[in-house]
């Protein structure tokens, strides 16, 4: 499956929503993750923890969100976006968050030539930061987005560092 809006919004327009606002949001129980967007580029927001992946026996993380290239809002359709954002809202289990990032990544194999692409937490409470550094999955976690020009980071009850 390729990991663009028009292919989110056919496929599945009951979990796609799309938006060109200043910002655009995901959250739930105090954790909230905002993209500020000043450009106004067109950004959907995927729910996809039991949404696009129903399956309790898969790990996955909450939203993906997807920006489209200028070009191709101009051309109302978004055959390969610029950015994707993997987002995981999570109580306290770090490591699981991070698993849930890297499951969801490697579940839509998204074009490596087509797409940057990032991967966010937003914790309830801040992770041991010794935890974070010498975690062989964290570690897992920024080789498979430094494959895809992107990056990992987190934050606690809100992450508003993105901006497009």
């Amino acid at each position: 499956m390729n990991c663009t809006c028009q292919e989110f919004e056919t496929h599945y327009p009951h979990c796609t929503t799309s938006s060109d606002g200043k910002i655009i949001t995901a959250q739930e129980n105090k954790r909230k993750y905002i993209l500020n967007n000043p450009s106004k580029q067109r950004v959907c927001k995927v729910t996809v923890d039991d949404c696009v992946i129903t399956s309790q026996d898969q790990c996955k993380c909450d939203y993906l969100f997807i920006v489209c290239s200028p070009e191709q809002v101009e051309d109302k359709n978004c055959q390969s976006s610029e950015q994707l954002y993997f987002i995981e809202l999570k109580g306290k289990d770090f490591i699981h968050a991070v698993e849930q990032l890297t499951q969801t990544i490697e579940h839509f194999k998204p074009p490596i030539n087509q797409a940057q692409v990032f991967g966010r937490v937003v914790l309830s409470k801040s992770p041991p930061v010794k935890n974070i550094e010498t975690s062989t999955k964290v570690r897992r976690l920024r080789e498979l987005l430094r494959k895809y020009q992107g990056n990992f980071d987190y934050g606690t009850r809100q992450y508003e560092k993105d901006c497009i």
